[in-house]
C-alpha cells in the first residue's frame, strides 16, 4: 500500500475508514438518514457527525492535511463525486482520490460481483461484447426471493462473488445457490472486503 494512504467507505448507516496513523480499520454508525445508497443523503449531519468521529479517535489532521482515497459505488454521478470530494476538502484533507470499486473487481466473461447491503444491493458483470454493467437497486423493493430471480437472468451461469454488509449473508448465499445453478463465492471480510482489497494493492 502507498505510504500515507486513508481509505474510506461509505455504506449503509456506516463509515468504513483505514487509518494510515492507527494501522487499524474503524467501523463507526452514524445516524439514519446520514447516508442513503453509500451517498451523502445529508452534508450538515455528515459533516458534524465526521467531525466528532475523527474527534473520538483522534484523526484530526496535521498541520498539512492528510491524503484520503475514498471508494465510490459505481452509481456515483460526478456530481456525486464533486460532492464528497468538496467536503472531504471541508474537513481538510489536502488530496482527496477517488476510486470506482469496479476498479477493484477481476470481472470477466465467467464471474459477477454482488455487493448485498441492508439498504441496497449492487451488481456488476461483463457482457458478451466485454461492455461493463452495474446496477444499484434498494432492497426495500424486492425480496430475496426476486433478487435471486434477477440475478439468475442477467448473469446466466456466471460465478458469483459476494459481499456487503447484509444480514444473514451467508442464508442469502446458500438459497442462491439452491435455486440457481451458479456457484457463489464469499469471503471472511465481508464488510471491509473492498478496503481490504484496495490496501493490498
Amino acid at each position: 500500500m502507498k505510504k500515507n494512504k486513508n481509505i474510506l467507505y461509505l455504506s449503509d448507516d456506516y463509515i468504513f475508514l483505514y487509518s494510515h496513523n492507527l494501522k487499524k480499520m474503524i467501523k463507526y454508525k452514524l445516524p439514519n438518514n446520514v447516508l442513503k445508497n453509500g451517498k451523502v443523503a445529508n452534508t450538515k449531519l455528515f459533516i458534524a457527525n465526521y467531525k466528532k468521529f475523527m474527534h473520538e479517535y483522534k484523526l484530526n489532521n496535521n498541520l498539512l492535511g492528510d491524503k484520503i482515497t475514498i471508494i465510490v459505488n459505481p452509481s456515483y454521478t460526478k456530481t456525486d463525486i464533486d460532492l464528497i470530494t468538496n467536503l472531504f476538502q471541508d474537513l481538510a484533507y489536502r488530496k482527496v482520490q477517488i476510486v470506482n470499486e469496479m476498479k477493484l473487481y477481476n470481472l470477466n466473461s465467467s464471474n459477477a460481483y454482488l455487493n448485498y447491503n441492508n439498504e441496497y444491493f449492487i451488481f456488476s458483470y461483463l457482457d458478451y461484447y466485454k461492455v461493463k454493467h452495474s446496477y444499484l437497486l434498494p432492497t426495500e423493493l424486492f425480496t430475496e426471493s426476486a433478487v435471486i430471480e434477477l440475478l439468475s437472468k442477467l448473469i446466466k451461469k456466471r460465478n458469483v462473488f459476494c459481499f456487503g454488509l447484509k444480514k444473514d449473508l451467508a442464508q442469502f448465499i446458500l438459497k442462491f445457490e439452491a435455486k440457481t445453478s451458479n456457484i457463489v463465492y464469499t469471503f471472511q471480510n465481508n464488510e471491509t472486503y473492498l478496503l481490504d482489497t484496495f490496501k493490498e494493492d
